[in-house]
């Protein structure tokens, strides 16, 4: 009997802190590292596909990212994420994100 994996690849995102000024004035900067990887299923476009926003703006993306847990975080336009595919870890901006009823997409 053979077990298929059905999310077999994992997604971490940026967390970055901004920097800060304590009591004495001087300025200490932010830090920034990935979060703890969230189990996922990636999807290689093939090509570069487009994708249309409800603005009507549209992006190309190369990855839909699915099987996240519908209650994940938000992701937004523009943020930076980390996808480990079969050990090659590669780094995406999110170009869309949408929370269905049964799990959550993004597009990358």
């Amino acid at each position: 009997m053979s077990v298929i994996n059905l999310i077999p690849h994992s997604l971490s995102y940026l967390i970055a802190t901004d920097g800060y000024e304590d009591d004495n004035g001087d300025w200490h900067e932010g830090r920034s590292g990935w979060s703890e990887p969230m189990k996922c299923h990636a999807v290689p476009a093939g090509r570069a596909n487009e994708i249309t926003f409800a603005d009507g703006s549209t992006s190309y993306y190369s990855y839909t990212v699915g099987r996240l847990s519908p209650d994940c975080r938000e992701f937004h336009i523009g943020e930076d994420v980390l996808l480990n595919v079969d050990g090659i870890e590669r780094r995406f901006q999110v170009k869309g994100f949408h929370r269905y009823q049964l799990q959550s997409k993004i597009w990358v």
